[in-house]
């Protein structure tokens, strides 16, 4: 359940922190070409306190993520490949 509000929520925060930090690059790089040191700080002011605030509330999201169950056998489908998997290792050890 909770699976499913995080998880758009997390995508939601990664574009717009990344759209924040393009914003910021932009318009410093504007301020340099335009040789306004005003513009430059301006823009970091204005633009990086709620850029980090979204990219730290994206990290905990992220970390709240790590830690969900799979509960759907078919999203880890890999790991009946795997060497390292529980079914692997039985049948290794067991003789036939």
């Amino acid at each position: 359940m909770a699976h499913r509000l995080l998880q758009p929520l997390f995508r939601l925060s990664v574009i717009v922190f990344l759209l924040g930090g393009v914003i910021i690059v932009l318009g410093q790089a504007i301020g340099i070409l335009l040789g306004d040191a005003q513009w430059v700080a301006e823009v970091e002011t204005s633009a990086q306190p709620p850029t980090c605030v979204v990219a730290s509330i994206c990290g905990i999201l992220s970390f709240a993520l790590s830690y969900r169950r799979d509960t759907d056998p078919r999203e880890n489908a890999d790991a009946a490949t795997d060497d390292r998997s529980p079914e692997r290792a039985a049948a290794v050890t067991q003789p036939e």
